[in-house]
């Protein structure tokens, strides 16, 4: 037995080997892309409320707002009339999520003015196809961000872009990173590109990089442009937020904008702005660009990480380091060879769920600290590799219940079984019973480990004996007995006598033996006869043959005769 496990034990080693190597080409490859962003989604609605950033104010307009100003595109005038307002309690920077590229109603001259004289005003404009520009008058290089955003292969808005680069070479801006670096200026943080580090960028207490094309989580994704994973603060309730009719009505606090940022932006439903979050309700597109300002401007002031991701190389290591749990913990229940059926398949199946549960908290105890673990990589080398081991037990189940643990044949109960199969099939069968001479004295002579050491080798010699087909057993205490299927008498006279000369080649010493002064075995064998109405009857006459054999002195084989 222990030799069977241990071949198990190694065959079931490579095999994890192997799935962790499988398993990492399938991460490579996307396949648990989905259900890593999935989850990671989990993770966003999980993690505890950080509360609200004071920093940033919400001016948004729905369609209320809307029908109460009358119009829209809302006027000049109305915008005018708004940044104005805003700007008379004193912001650090406004950020104005409305397109206002082309002149509307009137109040244009009042609005090129204001936007002319607010060099802490950030505007916006869409690069990519279908492409809406800035106004044209404003300070393209300091006044203007982009506000085109990437989505995963769900819809969903997971990564934040900062930066792009025109056909022509020049690089542009995000509305995100030009409104949150303009805040960090007033507060005498400015970025600083590594010269170490490629792409790394610090800004006061942080540091990140771009995403690269097989990043964490992800197979291969499409990371053109300067991009980095969105760190969700919130959906939209950790910022202050305040209608733009209010303000327009002077209903609100002069402190309310004082040294913050205020970004100004749609939740109308009739605008269609909106994208798929982490959270179960889609999100403005104003809230994706404020919790990227938030993620960069307290990262720059505070040190909120932003969110980052392992090592591919470790996290290869991990796979394989889950794939060898799943074999190392599974293998732990062969020590249990006592334990019932039962108990041994709540014990797997807790011992599946435990783990499954840890890799979970483990990756969301990482995720609290910033850093994505993706699990189904994990899981699956786990998973599979305890698939791999189940189904080895099983064999070991099976193995066990049939194989006689010391000698390593057949046991009792396969012996009656393997009988009762071909006594049933009414084919010419042939039963050797044979007993090990004089074993007690052996015993008593060289001790009972001695004694088992010479069944073993008894037991394989007569194993050697029979032929394919043919089923060597231990029968009991020292006997054995050997079912010989399609087999008449004659060919069990040769088989009998063959098993009593190989057990006597072994020359083991037995100078206890009344017959000689090696082991010896005496045989008896029978064949079916068209009387015999059970298995038994053969066993029967086999025992009354061995008898026999011990009668004419042992160390022989005789075969039972009706008459």
């Amino acid at each position: 037995m222990i030799e069977f496990i241990k071949k198990i034990r190694a065959s079931t080693l490579i095999a994890s080997i192997l799935i962790a190597a499988i398993v990492i080409c399938m991460q490579v490859l996307g396949a648990f892309q989905l259900l890593e962003l999935k989850f990671l989604d989990k993770l966003f609605q999980l993690r505890p409320s950080e509360g609200i950033d004071a920093q940033i104010v919400m001016i948004t307009f729905d369609d209320n707002d809307i029908a109460n100003i009358g119009t829209w595109p809302f006027s000049d005038l109305v915008v005018t009339d708004l940044v104005t307002k805003v700007l008379g309690s004193n912001p650090q920077v406004i950020g104005l999520d409305v397109y206002r590229n082309l002149p509307v109603e009137q109040g244009f001259a009042e609005l090129k003015r204001v936007f002319q004289s607010t060099p802490n005003l950030i505007v916006v404009e869409k690069f990519v196809h279908p492409s809406v520009p800035p106004p044209p008058y404003v300070d393209y290089k300091n006044q203007v961000g982009f506000v085109d955003t990437v989505v995963d292969q769900d819809g969903t808005v997971r990564r934040g872009l900062l930066s792009i680069a025109k056909p022509n070479g020049d690089v542009i801006h995000s509305f995100s990173i030009k409104t949150a670096l303009k805040y960090l200026e007033s507060q005498k943080i400015y970025p600083v590109i590594s010269s170490e580090e490629k792409s790394a960028i610090t800004i006061g207490k942080s540091k990140f990089f771009p995403l690269d094309s097989y990043q964490s989580g992800y197979g291969s994704l499409d990371n053109g442009g300067y991009q980095v994973l969105l760190n969700y603060r919130c959906h939209t309730d950790c910022f202050q937020a305040i209608s733009m009719t209010n303000v327009l009505e002077g209903k609100y606090s002069k402190e309310l904008f004082e040294n913050k940022i205020v970004l100004i932006g749609s939740t109308a439903e009739s605008l269609r702005d909106f994208f798929f979050s982490p959270y179960e309700d889609k999100i403005p597109g104003v809230y994706v660009h404020a919790n990227l300002i938030s993620q960069i401007v307290n990262g720059a002031i505070s040190k909120r990480p932003f969110l980052q991701t392992y090592p591919k190389w470790l996290e290869g290591i991990g796979i394989l380091v889950w794939s060898a749990i799943g074999v190392k913990g599974i293998f732990r229940f062969l020590k249990g060879v006592n334990l019932g059926k039962n108990q041994f398949i709540i014990g797997i199946t807790a011992f599946i769920l435990t783990s499954v549960l840890v890799t979970v908290l483990i990756s969301y105890i990482s995720f609290l600290n910033s850093f994505w673990l993706p699990i189904f990589p994990l899981l699956c080398s786990f998973l599979l590799s305890s698939a791999v081991c189940i189904i080895q037990l099983s064999e070991k189940f099976r193995y066990a219940s049939n194989i006689d643990e010391l000698t390593q044949i057949a046991n009792r109960r396969y012996f009656d079984r393997f009988l009762m199969k071909n006594f049933q099939a009414k084919q010419e069968l042939s039963v050797l019973i044979c007993d090990v001479d004089h074993f007690k004295l052996y015993n008593d002579s060289y001790g009972h480990q001695m004694g088992d050491k010479c069944l073993k080798q008894v037991a394989q010699a007569i194993n050697k004996s029979v032929r394919s087909g043919e089923l060597a057993g231990r029968y009991g205490g020292e006997e054995f007995a050997v079912i010989l299927p399609n087999t008449n008498y004659e060919s069990a006279i040769v088989v009998a006598e063959r098993i009593v000369t190989n057990v006597r080649n072994l020359n083991i010493p037995h100078k206890s033996s009344k017959t000689t002064n090696i082991v010896t075995l005496s045989c008896g064998f029978a064949s079916m006869e068209s009387e015999d109405t059970s298995s038994l009857d053969l066993l029967v006459k086999a025992d009354r043959a061995l008898y026999k054999a011990k009668e004419q002195g042992r160390n022989t084989a005789v075969g039972y005769k009706h008459n």
